[in-house]
């Protein structure tokens, strides 16, 4: 049996980052598909220099040429009112906002902890961080009173830690707090939200690779690839809510935020928690809690309580 295509008939999806590399391949799928795409992107270099329509106006015109509908917002998304302005030409465009697919990001150049500079922190956390909250915020009464939304946050694999990335870590590891919080809030409304750890040729990874590995990247992992399971998660079809996928070369995985079992009865000296960490530290007797009270009745029940 065919499988039914997945489509975006009449839904409006805003796409950050959409001018260059993986955000751009977002946008010419979602379109493809049926969707009403706001291409956002202020078109400026990897430290926010040099603004330019031109990205933006790019990606337009090639889903304009290929009968799609798309329109271009270059508001700078590291400022509360730019963020707003993203929302605000979604409504003003289309009538209405489906989802936010926030892939903008920046990532500053690789230095040790001495050397981190605190301009380079904030802007990566307010187009990252802020950026994401101050758009959802903005969507969340329209997605509320339509009963529908989706909305996908842009980590990174990196937050399993690279050495001198810190900055772009801390932002993108806050990326799945948010979510965190917003899909148990949205699912009620019919708002589901996730998470995608991309790994894919951009202009961001092309100055780090180098060597074998980067050789290897370069060919095999196009942002296409990345795109098929992130429209995915931003479709009518998928139920999921709450999760971290990573994606990139063909490959879907899913990231787990889990908790051993523990153990009980260790907290009587400072010499029994050094003799039991090693069994705190067994890869045993994990558990996979979706929200904080989940995580709250589990530690509870370990620890004996036993009240409703």
């Amino acid at each position: 049996m065919a499988q039914r295509e997945i489509r975006f008939d009449g839904r409006a999806i805003l796409v950050t980052g959409a001018g260059r590399g993986i955000g751009r391949t977002h946008a010419l799928l979602l379109a493809s598909r049926g969707a009403k795409v706001v291409v956002a992107d202020n078109g400026s270099g990897l430290y926010g220099e040099d603004p330019s329509k031109g990205p933006a106006d790019s990606v337009v015109a090639e889903i304009l040429a290929a009968g799609g509908e798309a329109v271009a917002c270059t508001a700078d998304l590291a400022t509360e009112a730019g963020s707003n302005q993203a929302v605000e030409a979604t409504l003003k465009s289309f009538g209405r906002i489906d989802g936010i697919l926030h892939n903008a990001g920046t990532v500053p150049d690789l230095v040790t902890t001495d050397r981190l500079s605190s301009h380079d922190l904030e802007v990566v956390l307010r187009i990252n961080t802020f950026a994401g909250l101050w758009m959802a915020r903005a969507a969340w009464p329209h997605l509320v009173k339509q009963k529908y939304g989706r909305i996908l946050y842009t980590t990174s694999v990196g937050i399993y830690g690279a050495t001198g990335t810190a900055p772009y870590c801390a932002a993108k590891a806050a990326c799945i707090g948010m979510m965190r919080c917003l899909a148990p809030e949205g699912v009620e409304h019919g708002i589901l939200v996730n998470v995608v750890a991309p790994s894919a040729r951009t202009r961001m990874t092309e100055r780090h690779l180098s060597g074998a590995y980067g050789e290897w990247l370069m060919k095999t992992m196009p942002p296409e690839k990345v795109s098929v399971g992130a429209v995915y998660l931003m479709s009518e079809a998928c139920k999921i809510y709450g999760e971290i996928f990573s994606m990139g070369g063909g490959r879907i995985g899913r990231l787990i935020i889990a908790e051993n079992e523990g153990v009980v009865g260790s907290d009587s000296s400072i010499e029994d928690v050094h003799e039991a960490m090693p069994r705190v530290l067994a890869d045993a007797k994990f558990f996979y809690p979706k929200n904080l009270a989940e995580r709250s009745a589990k530690v509870a029940a370990l620890l004996g309580f036993k009240g409703g």
